[in-house]
Formats: structure tokens, sequence, C-alpha cells
């Protein structure tokens, strides 16, 4: 399934922490704080965990949304959105990010 996530944090260490965790889950930068991709439920929740366990401040905020294949391609979109690398990504991220 598509998943979207976006965020609103102040911490530059959180947010680069979160664009890591992203990133390492396959995920696709759309805008400075919107990623997306493809993942499975189980690796969704996974995320949510993994993201619920940094030290947020009261005004930090990050979204982590599914969109059906069907709501997807009903979106309408203004400007220059390269689709095909969030839909039909044929590559694997490998990090060795030491954390």
């Amino acid at each position: 399934m598509l998943y979207t996530v976006l965020y609103d944090i102040g911490s530059n260490k959180i947010r680069n922490k979160i664009i890591m965790k992203c990133k390492n889950y396959g995920l696709i930068r759309v805008q400075k704080s919107i990623f997306m991709g493809e993942l499975t439920k189980n690796k969704a929740e996974m995320l949510a965990i993994e993201i619920k366990k940094f030290s947020f401040s009261e005004n930090d905020k990050v979204f982590v949304i599914p969109a059906c294949d069907s709501c997807f391609t009903s979106k309408e979109i203004v400007g220059k959105i390269e689709e095909n690398k969030i839909k039909d990504r044929d590559f694997v991220i490998i990090s060795n990010v030491k954390r």
C-alpha cells in the first residue's frame, strides 16, 4: 500500500533521524517534509513505532497516512512529481547507518 509520511519537527536532530528512518524504509522524498512509498501495513506500523521513540517537543507532529491504489490514482497534483519513482519502484535502498 502507498504511504505518505509528513512531519513538522522543530529540532534538526530529530528531523534528521526521521529523514533517515524514512529513507531506510525505502520511502522517496517528494518535498522537504514529505516522503512517499510502498510499505506493507506491518512495515508502516514498525516505522511508526520507531518514530514514536524519539523525544518530540509539544508542537512536533508526524503523520503516517495510508492511501489505497485507487485513491492515489484519483489524486490532483499541481507541479511536477516523478510518480513512477513512488509507485513502480524497482530498486532497493540499503543503508549501513550506525545508530
